[in-house]
């Protein structure tokens, strides 16, 4: 760019030199007064700046496209090295090490999942491993539970128990095997399934559920960074297979709307676990303030589903380019691979309890 720079001044130049000599300006011209000669050297001047703020737009028009192309690479290489790095997770928890402790190094545990790095001269990724009976399932979800959940993610109240109403409504089996047709006068007919939900974004297609509500949306903070509010898709899973949750990998929304919880219990179990998961939920009584009811107690757990949610982010030393992919998988030791992929999701904006710890190692 700065040779190119240098050759289109240094062509300007000579041309504004021959053009401005006397031997070079037609005899017209050369016989002019010398008040003349001046306008036309005003005019020359003004074109030079002209050619000059051109050179410079399309300087910095180059200099624009270098960066996009070079953020374009990185987000390339980010992504692969994530996948990469996803792949070897998942390899190790599927074929684990017969040492325990080796095992348990591996993967450690901490801030409520455990943790996966594959770093390099040139790469960081670190890859988030948590427990999808870490979510509440929507096929086992009781309709309190779940209007409680959306209170806790600042859902309105005029729609929150609505919600979740239709999304019981939606997976309850109907006596006549066929999808019913459910009618108001405010929202015109809807088509209710009345079988269990087969995916997470099936709830787009449950009455009063909206984008915003599932999915969450970005919103700025007060240092100017973007960060991302929580949606539903968060909490809830239809790959867990059972109405109890694991203490140990479930977010403290989720835990507030238990049943006889609240976010003082929730967040008191969130500290207890931060560095030492729980080993039963009988310890829960031993290890954090407040009592939990029996009817909680029902619905908790700390057993393993086998049915792991990988979150990998990968990225260049030294650069702001993020690229992160998440996949649920199901361990099957009658498979080859042992496991079989049950969703994938090659774009993932993880949050920022996620990304603290991609540099934490």
């Amino acid at each position: 760019m700065g040779t190119r720079l240098e050759f289109f001044r240094a062509g300007t130049s000579r041309l504004l030199y021959q053009f401005m000599s006397p031997h070079n300006l037609p005899r017209n011209i050369t016989d002019q007064r010398p008040s003349h000669r001046g306008v036309i050297l005003i005019a020359l001047l003004w074109v030079l700046t002209a050619l000059s703020l051109l050179a410079l737009n399309l300087a910095s028009t180059v200099r624009s496209e270098v960066k996009v192309a070079q953020a374009s690479g990185e987000a390339e290489k980010a992504y692969f090295y994530a996948r990469g790095g996803l792949e070897e997770a998942l390899y190790h928890l599927v074929f684990p090490d017969k040492d325990q402790e080796k095992q348990s190094r591996l993967f450690p545990y901490a801030g409520g999942m455990n943790h996966y790095w594959m770093n390099s001269d040139e790469m960081i990724c670190h890859v988030a491993v948590l427990d999808e009976a870490g979510k509440i399932d929507l096929n086992f979800a009781r309709e309190e539970t779940l209007e409680k959940l959306l209170e806790n993610l600042g859902v309105a109240e005029s729609r929150q128990a609505s919600i979740a109403k239709a999304i019981v409504e939606w997976r309850r089996p109907n006596p006549k095997e066929t999808d019913s047709t459910y009618d108001a006068l405010s929202a015109g007919p809807y088509k209710i399934k009345h079988r269990p939900f087969s995916s997470v974004e099936e709830l787009l297609l449950v009455r009063g559920m909206t984008r915003e509500i599932l999915y969450g949306r970005p919103q700025r903070k007060k240092d100017g960074r973007v960060a991302g509010r929580r949606g539903l898709a968060e909490f809830v899973t239809v790959y867990s297979g059972k109405s109890q949750i694991n203490i140990n990998y479930a977010e403290p929304e989720l835990l507030a709307a238990m049943p006889g919880l609240n976010w003082d219990i929730a967040e008191s179990i969130g500290q207890a676990r931060k560095t030492k998961p729980f080993k039963s939920s009988s310890e829960l009584s031993q290890r954090i303030t407040g009592t939990i009811p029996g009817e909680a107690l029902s619905l908790l757990t700390t057993e393993l589903s086998a049915r792991y949610c990988l979150i990998a982010t990968a990225f260049v030393k030294g650069s702001n380019v993020r690229r992160s992919i998440k996949v649920v998988a199901k361990r099957d030791d009658t498979l080859k691979s042992r496991h079989e992929k049950l969703i994938w999701y090659d774009e993932y904006w993880p949050l920022d309890p996620l990304l603290k710890w991609t540099e934490a190692k």
